[in-house]
C-alpha cells in the first residue's frame, strides 16, 4: 500500500515540477521581450547602439551601450575579415603609438560598449536565468548555421574563452534579426523562443522551437519587377 501511495505522488508531482520549469521558462523569455522592447524606444530617444550581451556558458544576459554608429554583419565571414583587417592596421603600430592614442580612429572602428551607468535606467547588471533553465542558443547573422551554443564540454575556467554572443539594437529603432531559445535543462523539447526580427522591430515569442536558418524563408530573394 504504502509503495502504492509513493508511486501516485510521483505521478502527479512530475507534471507539477515541468509546469514549474516551464513557468520559469516563460518568465525569463517574457523578461528578455520586454528588455527589448524598452532598447528599441530607448535607442532612438539617446541616439545610442545597445546590445544584449548572452553568456551561454554562465547562463546570463546583460545590456550594454555604445557607439550609435556601430558596425554589425550579415554574416560571420564578412565579420572575420573585418576583425583580421583591423588587427593587421593595429600590428603597424608600436607599443607606445597605442599608448599614445595614434590607433584612436582605427580602435573606435570596433565599437565600444560599455554598462549602462549614466543613462539612468532601471537595470545595470548581469541576470541570471532561473535554475533548471538554461540558453540552448543565440542565432543572428554574424554567427555560423544554427547560431552560438553553449560549451559542450561545459564552461572553460578562463572567462575570455566562454561562449558569448551579441545582438544589437540601433538607433533608427531597427534591430538585427535575433532568435533566442531557452529550454529546461532536462528537458530541451520545453522552452520558449524569441524572434527579433530585422527592419520592424517586431518581437515573437512562442514555445515552438524556430529554426533561425529558415525563419526569414517568407522574404523574397528578389524583389518585384516594376513595368
Amino acid at each position: 500500500m504504502a509503495f502504492a501511495i509513493m508511486g501516485a505522488i510521483a505521478l502527479v508531482s512530475v507534471p507539477t515540477l515541468n509546469g514549474l520549469f516551464d513557468l520559469k521558462n516563460r518568465a525569463a523569455a517574457k523578461e528578455i521581450v520586454q528588455t527589448y522592447t524598452w532598447l528599441l524606444d530607448e535607442a532612438a530617444l539617446r541616439n545610442v547602439s545597445f546590445r544584449m550581451v548572452y553568456n551561454l556558458d554562465q547562463q546570463t544576459w546583460k545590456v550594454e551601450a555604445g557607439d550609435p554608429s556601430t558596425m554589425v554583419f550579415s554574416n560571420p565571414e564578412d565579420r572575420e575579415k573585418f576583425d583580421e583587417e583591423l588587427e593587421d592596421a593595429m600590428s603597424r603600430f608600436t607599443k607606445r603609438e597605442l599608448e599614445e592614442g595614434a590607433a584612436q580612429e582605427i580602435e573606435d572602428k570596433k565599437g565600444r560598449f560599455s554598462g549602462l551607468e549614466g543613462l539612468d535606467v532601471g537595470f545595470d547588471i548581469a541576470k541570471t536565468l532561473p535554475d533548471g533553465s538554461q540558453f540552448a542558443f543565440v542565432y543572428t547573422p554574424q554567427y555560423e548555421e544554427g547560431g552560438k551554443l553553449p560549451t559542450k564540454e561545459g564552461p572553460p575556467e578562463d572567462p575570455e574563452e566562454q561562449s558569448i554572443a551579441y545582438t544589437y539594437v540601433f538607433p533608427d529603432g531597427t534591430a538585427e534579426h535575433t532568435v533566442v531559445r531557452i529550454e529546461t535543462a532536462d528537458d530541451p523539447e520545453e522552452g520558449w523562443t524569441i524572434e527579433v526580427l530585422p527592419i520592424s522591430g517586431a518581437i515573437k515569442m512562442t514555445e515552438e522551437l524556430i529554426d533561425p536558418d529558415k525563419s526569414l524563408d517568407w522574404i523574397p530573394d528578389e524583389g518585384p519587377q516594376i513595368r
